[in-house]
């Protein structure tokens, strides 16, 4: 059995929810970071301030985009759940049609 994947689609979209509400938490949790840095603003001023907040901008960008990608993989394994479902349904109807009575 090397190199067979055994997988059900109730776990696929029990995991894709998982991803979705991962996702939901990092994108929650980052912005409630910004709000804290752009607070920071109104106490801390410079150049060393501009820099910081600036900082925390540009990984803004790159949590989004990888909040992005985990809101890609839930809805990919939601796409590989239905597909599943559905050969195994076909699979199992056309199961069904073969004649059972084959040998006399």
């Amino acid at each position: 059995m090397d190199g067979i994947i055994k997988v059900s689609p109730q776990l696929l979209i029990s995991t894709a929810s998982e991803f979705s509400s991962q996702g939901t938490t990092v994108s929650n949790l980052t912005s409630e970071m910004m709000n804290l840095i752009t607070g920071l603003s109104s106490t801390w001023e410079g150049d060393a301030a501009s820099a910081y907040i600036n900082k925390f901008r540009s990984l803004e960008d790159d949590i989004q985009k990888m909040v992005r990608m985990i809101q890609e993989h839930s809805t990919d394994l939601e796409e590989m759940s239905r597909i599943y479902t559905e050969a195994d349904n076909a699979n199992m109807e056309e199961a069904n049609s073969l004649s059972s009575d084959v040998i006399v």
